[in-house]
């Protein structure tokens, strides 16, 4: 069972947390110890002129940063860990019927597509958030991409990942929360963008040639003083210090730049690394995965390991803030300098792959959000993709409605293949359209759908079942209809085989304009071979079933008076309705007299 397996992971986590918390608080003590001792043996130095405290002074300020590389690097465990923890305690909370709290994709909401907004794919508590484990901006874009424009080549090979990662927890979960330390918005990524673009800061390299005599006399001046004790190499070594310093801040304005870019980046941009290195380190066995991390792979160096290089660089990029250890760094190496150049030279050899690679996580991260959809639900199917037109489905249900609530169905499209849908108010036509469009959308993107057997031919889907105005277009509601309608057809009319979903068109006019309409309309589908279903209150347009017998179904959802009270088994049955509801509910209501 999931929920036993999450349980068992968040104990985990937590005690290893606990473990990690206690090992770094030694580490900041220590570091701390080292830095005092550092500055006291420069400070003593430079008062006394002992010449055998200053590689004393050296020496504890190598091991503090020694110290400091260890503690970023405990720090990272650590986060992990309390990710861990926080994304097992979601998923309980989730499988217990909880909101979820990962992004809704509504920056992806919009009414012109042809079925996104009317089947309810993003926004607060779509599907999109149902599945979304994505950590990065990557792997969310990635995500509504699959469901937006699926490729339809590419199914089959989605489903063997899916089904493939679906079984490693391990690395699903590790790799969500390598991602989720730090935030990846867009805004950040621009930032690095706009750094890829930039001119280098060594347009000659010949000038960085030359800058590097300046710390080398530096060295060689101190090393002569040491061993000679002359006065006048330490004046030499001073001047050539301020001289060095100087230098640097000549390059003020060029390090401003970079650090525009370089605030936060750095720990994004590591935590980018790891992720990375989850990828290339993982025993892949589908096709697809196989192809995704040899495309990290390629070159001398791993890409994980290119990134946590333009990371460090960064991050050493920020020191130039510190007043205690910027000025010892530069005085004496002249290291944002250095710094400058690294970040010019690896623009240089890895600018081109840097978005690639961030695309290749987030092509992963959305595989990840299916396969932990899969994992949750193991009674969900994966569908078979055929050749022939079809859609055909065992106990179909809605994905997002709780087990203990679903009612599920079975349909098919195999033989005949429209439907015309009757039932009264609340019988659950709408939920039914919905959860054919939905597992229809997870089909096509290569996920599991919730069903016990799903059979289905690729179609291009359109769904007409909410239609919004346009004051800004001077559009009415009815308008906009017609132009959905009419886009439909127009599809047909290339060629396109569509699957179709329809509930209560023509809402906007008069009873006879209405089922006119309906019935030109779906006479016209049939005419174009189109497949799919409408739903509609007009129990006179299923009388269709018998002017085209061998390609439209009559099917119904009914309802049932028992005392004072309606009721629904929300079960699809054949024929057409029988029982309405309306007139029922207004009595009971005391909204018309009984």
């Amino acid at each position: 069972m999931p929920e036993v397996i999450y349980r068992e992971r968040f104990t985990k986590y937590s005690h290893e947390a606990g473990r990690l918390k206690k090992g770094l608080q030694l580490i900041s003590s220590l570091r701390l110890i080292l830095f005092l001792a550092s500055a006291s043996l420069f400070y003593f130095f430079f008062k006394t002129d002992n010449a055998i405290l200053l590689p004393a002074a050296i020496f504890c300020l190598i091991v503090f940063f020694i110290f400091i590389r260890r503690h970023d690097a405990e720090k990272r465990k650590l986060d992990i860990a309390k990710a861990l923890v926080s994304i097992n305690q979601t998923e309980i909370d989730l499988l217990e019927g909880k909101p979820s709290p990962y992004e809704n994709g509504r920056e992806h909401i919009d009414s012109h597509h042809p079925y996104s907004y009317d089947i309810d794919l993003f926004g607060q508590g779509s599907l999109y958030q149902f599945l979304n484990r994505c950590s990065t901006s990557f792997g969310r874009n990635s995500l509504a991409h699959s469901l937006l424009q699926p490729d339809i080549n590419a199914i089959e090979k989605r489903q063997e990942a899916i089904r493939e990662l679906s079984e490693m927890i391990d690395f699903r979960q590790h790799l969500q929360a390598a991602g989720s330390i730090h935030s990846t918005e867009e805004k950040k990524i621009d930032k690095l963008k706009y750094w890829l673009q930039q001119k280098p800061a060594f347009p000659n390299k010949n000038i960085y040639y030359f800058l590097l005599i300046f710390p080398l006399a530096t060295i060689i001046t101190l090393v002569i003083f040491f061993a000679t004790d002359i006065a006048l190499y330490q004046s030499l070594a001073g001047l050539l210090f301020v001289i060095n310093l100087a230098i640097t801040f000549s390059f003020g304005r060029k390090m401003m730049q970079q650090i525009a870019v370089s605030t936060d980046i750095n720990k994004t941009l590591q935590q980018f690394s790891d992720q990375l290195v989850y990828i290339e380190n993982q025993s892949f066995q589908s096709p697809l995965l196989k192809e995704l991390q040899a495309s990290v792979k390629k070159g001398t160096q791993a890409s994980s390991r290119s990134i946590a290089v333009l990371a460090s660089r960064f991050h050493y990029l920020d020191y130039l803030y510190n007043v205690f250890v910027s000025p010892l760094l530069n005085g004496f190496f002249l290291f944002h300098i250095h710094i400058l150049y690294s970040l010019d030279q690896w623009k240089q050899q890895h600018g081109a792959h840097l978005l690639q690679w961030l695309e290749l996580i987030g092509e992963v991260e959305a595989l990840n959000s299916f396969a932990n959809f899969r994992f949750n639900n193991p009674e969900f199917c994966f569908p078979v993709l055929s050749k022939e037109e079809d859609v055909t489905a065992s106990n179909l249900g809605h994905p997002l409605i709780a087990s203990k609530r679903r009612v599920n169905n079975d349909i098919s499209f195999c033989e005949r293949k429209f439907v015309v849908l009757t039932g009264s108010n609340m019988s659950g036509k709408s939920t039914f359209l919905r959860t054919l469009g939905v597992n229809m959308v997870l089909a096509k993107a290569g996920s599991a759908v919730c069903a016990s057997k799903f059979v289905f031919y690729p179609y291009d889907v359109f769904v007409s079942m909410r239609i919004t105005d346009s004051l800004q277009d001077s559009e009415s509601l009815f308008y906009a209809e017609l132009k959905r309608l009419q886009s439909i057809i127009w599809h047909l009319s290339s060629g396109n085989k569509t699957f179709i979903i329809l509930d209560e068109i023509l809402r906007g006019t008069n009873s006879n304009d209405k089922h006119n309409g309906t019935v030109g309309l779906i006479r016209q589908l049939i005419e174009k071979q189109a497949c799919g279903i409408i739903a509609t209150h007009d129990l006179s347009v299923a009388d269709l079933e018998k002017e085209y017998p061998g390609a439209i179904a009559a099917l119904c959802f009914e309802s049932e008076i028992v005392g004072d009270e309606l009721l629904f088994d929300y079960k699809i049955k054949n024929g057409v309705c029988t029982k309405l509801s309306a007139s029922f509910l207004m009595k009971k209501m005391g909204i018309i007299g009984k």
